[in-house]
C-alpha cells in the first residue's frame, strides 16, 4: 500500500510540473505563450512574450520574473473593457524583470 501511495504522488507532482508555465526563454504550452531575450531600445535586455490570450502574456509574464515584478515596455493587440480580441490579432509585450 506504501509504495502505491508514493507512485501515486510522484505520478502527480509530475503531471503538476507538466502544467506550470516556463519560466525560461522559448514555447510554453501551459500559458500558450512564446518568450524570447532582447535588447531594447535603451540597450538593457527584456523579454518579449507573445501569447495566445492576453492572459497567457501575464501569466508567462510572473514566471519569467522572480517574485513576479516586472515593468511592461511595450504592449500591442492587449484588448480593454468593450472591445473585440479578433480584431486586434496576436497579443504580445515587451517587459524587464525589477
Amino acid at each position: 500500500m506504501r509504495l502505491h501511495l508514493w507512485g501515486v504522488l510522484a505520478a502527480a507532482a509530475g503531471a503538476l510540473a507538466a502544467c506550470a508555465t516556463s519560466s525560461t526563454t522559448g514555447p510554453d504550452r501551459s500559458s500558450r505563450s512564446d518568450a524570447t531575450s532582447i535588447t531594447w531600445s535603451d540597450g538593457k535586455p527584456a523579454y518579449a512574450i507573445s501569447c495566445e490570450n492576453p492572459g497567457g502574456c501575464q501569466e508567462r509574464a510572473l514566471a519569467m520574473c522572480r517574485q513576479g515584478n516586472y515593468t511592461t515596455l511595450d504592449s500591442k493587440n492587449m484588448p480593454t473593457v468593450g472591445t473585440y480580441r479578433e480584431v486586434f490579432g496576436k497579443p504580445s509585450v515587451v517587459i524587464r524583470c525589477s
